[in-house]
């Protein structure tokens, strides 16, 4: 079974792990813990852009010993070049998930986005690209339109490819 940590300064809701191992066909086991990333967004803050590089974040923030895979879910705004912001990255064994543009009045909303993005950006982290089918938590979101018509789960094509890959 593969194991993901994820280091949260938003706070999670009690299911938040068990939802999110469902989503990976529960074979992955999902420990939460929060973080305090204050001196690492500093650290990659682009003040000309008011903004945090996503790229250099990810740079700086390390991969949790004893884990598959290490996720952030970071309270900011971020952008990579060419992009004018990002609701989230990811490279090799991490990835980041900014709330900034996922907020809502409503919670509930809130963290389906959260989880949605979480979901997607893991889902790069073991191998899965952009999926065209619009329901598809692997469909790129250009907009948060984009992330509230897809669903929390995995197409067809894109859960049988991860179901291999989290096999292996």
């Amino acid at each position: 079974m593969k194991t993901v940590a994820v280091f949260s300064e938003a706070t999670l809701p009690g299911r938040f792990a068990a939802d999110l191992e469902a989503l990976f066909f529960n074979l992955i086991r999902v420990e939460i813990a929060p973080v305090d990333l204050t001196e690492a967004k500093a650290l990659a803050y682009d003040a000309r852009r008011g903004q945090i590089d996503a790229e250099a974040l990810l740079d700086i923030l390390k991969i949790a010993s004893g884990f598959d895979k290490t996720a952030y879910i970071v309270e900011g705004d971020a952008y990579v070049r060419g992009l004018n912001f990002v609701f989230g990255v990811a490279y090799g064994d991490k990835a980041l998930v900014f709330t900034a543009r996922l907020r809502s009045e409503d919670e509930g909303l809130y963290r389906t986005r959260i989880i949605k993005e979480l979901a997607h950006e893991l889902g790069h982290s073991f191998g899965l690209g952009h999926c065209p089918d619009r329901r598809c938590v692997m469909r790129f979101s250009n907009t948060l339109s984009d992330t509230d018509a897809k669903g929390p789960g995995f197409c067809g094509y894109c859960a049988a490819k991860l179901r291999r890959a989290l096999r292996k």
